[in-house]
């Protein structure tokens, strides 16, 4: 008798987990409180047109651990650029290009960047707020064929960027901007980092040009007074060898950060002879058409931004108040 017992109980509690796998997998998830959400499937439906790359692919499920966001849905990557051929619908009149720098875990390290340390706890919420309210992320390709007139965008995007090309990026960062269907740029000094052959092959990142080894604190005989940036006091010869270099590395890059932001001297001619179509700076503000291509401005986020404050920094309004 204890026996049959036991045995329809263990019945009965395979049929119950049976049956909670069926309605979690055919509802759409689980809530972030660990109640099963029915209604996470329609809500994460309604959000595929406004996945930053467009489309979405069910057939597997992310990991979103730690996250308060969770989706069922793996987006694909898309066929950038041509996405936003005939774009019809609200267009943007300026994008944000947001900079990061060093992104830590705080469960395991301590922020040693200053303002330039970014949680990836809290930037997580800043991808969510992207994701939640609509934002497309950008490519670097979009952003010069809409600033030569070739596209429309969004009026709802941004151009994610990180400078120095540290491993934190492609560690933690890009694990999260796959699971958004994100995409980002890190500016990279080639001489200073490893794997970059693999690097370049990653999903939802960018590689791009922050000299090959330029970064450096010494301008040499004829630069400006500014001990920070090499950049503007070498030659036109030794700029472009530097920096044809570096877009070797990279794939053939044509897009570019300034080492601490600053420029001068020759930098700009460097460029246009090493054949680089944008260069951005650290100066505020956001990026317009009719803007001096290789001297675009970024908004810089601070490490300690929390959700309010990066969603009062994006919003177009504000931004275009404060910095215009």
């Amino acid at each position: 008798m204890i026996k049959k017992t036991t045995g329809l109980l263990s019945l009965t509690f395979i049929a119950l987990i049976c049956f909670t796998c069926f309605r979690i997998y055919f509802a759409g998830g689980v809530s972030a409180d660990g109640l099963i959400d029915t209604s996470a499937a329609v809500t994460a439906a309604a959000r595929i047109d406004r996945l930053a790359c467009g489309t979405v692919s069910g057939s597997d499920a992310v990991s979103m651990e730690n996250s308060a966001f969770r989706t069922d849905f793996v987006p694909r990557e898309p066929d950038y650029v041509e996405r936003f051929r005939g774009y019809q619908g609200p267009k943007a009149d300026f994008v944000p290009v947001l900079m990061y720098h060093f992104f830590y875990d705080i469960n395991t390290e301590k922020p040693t960047k200053g303002s330039n340390s970014h949680a990836i706890q809290a930037v997580r919420h800043h991808l969510q707020f992207l994701w939640e309210n609509g934002y497309v992320t950008l490519t670097m390709d979009e952003l010069y064929e809409w600033l030569q007139g070739n596209i429309e965008l969004p009026a709802k995007c941004v151009l994610l960027t990180s400078d120095d090309g540290q491993e934190n990026f492609f560690d933690l960062l890009q694990p999260e901007l796959h699971k958004y269907g994100f995409v980002a740029t890190s500016f990279v000094i080639t001489s200073w980092r490893k794997n970059i052959p693999y690097k370049l092959t990653l999903p939802n990142v960018e590689l791009h040009s922050h000299t090959h080894n330029m970064h450096r604190g010494t301008v040499e005989s004829g630069g400006i007074p500014d001990n920070r940036g090499m950049m503007q006091g070498v030659s036109v010869e030794y700029g472009v060898e530097d920096l044809k270099k570096s877009s070797e590395i990279l794939g053939g890059s044509k897009y570019f950060a300034y080492p601490y932001g600053t420029y001068g001297g020759n930098s700009k001619e460097i460029l246009r002879q090493a054949g680089y179509r944008l260069a951005f700076t650290t100066t505020s503000g956001v990026v317009k058409r009719g803007d001096d291509p290789l001297q675009l401005r970024r908004l810089r986020v601070s490490g300690s931004l929390l959700e309010n404050g990066f969603s009062i920094l994006i919003k177009y309004e504000k931004v275009e108040k404060k910095y215009n």
